[in-house]
């Protein structure tokens, strides 16, 4: 997981796969502030921030237009890349994101696909890569400074 702090505050989280998804897309663009999220921890300010907003720009535009997704389930949410993501330990074992089947539960039963995590009634929905983006945008929109650190 990564935390996002705003101006000295905690104020939200996002899966590292999310993250590096962002990182993957803003690479290709060649908008450098963007690539900068891909080692942990990082300090934006200034005019580093502003460059930062313009990129996530460029990023969430591109993940729009190419149709780059992720997934949901509850409140968690992962995209995955060519390989499969750990998202969360459980009583019957590790959750984990695959690009292509959802979340799976391999636990000491076996695998099993698209196992409810929470809450019964959670659904793992496939979910564009900009609303998972989410949080990150938000926070670099409202924060004067802004730090993205591991979070165990």
């Amino acid at each position: 997981m990564v935390g996002l702090v705003v101006d000295g505050e905690q104020t939200g989280l996002l899966h590292r796969s999310v993250l590096d998804r962002v990182v993957e897309i803003a690479d290709r663009l060649g908008c450098r502030s963007a690539v900068a999220l891909g080692v942990l921890p990082v300090y934006f300010s200034g005019a580093d921030l502003r460059r930062l907003r313009r990129d996530l720009d460029q990023v969430v535009a591109f993940a729009d237009a190419a149709r780059r997704t992720g997934w949901r389930l509850g409140g968690l949410s992962a995209a995955p890349g060519a390989r499969p993501v750990r998202v969360a330990e459980t009583s019957g074992g590790t959750l984990w994101a695959d690009a292509v089947r959802g979340f799976v539960l391999r636990g000491s039963a076996g695998r099993r696909r698209g196992v409810p995590y929470a809450r019964p009634s959670a659904t793992a929905r496939r979910t564009p890569l900009s609303g998972l983006t989410a949080p990150l945008v938000e926070a670099v929109a409202r924060a004067r400074v802004l730090e993205v650190l591991r979070v165990p």
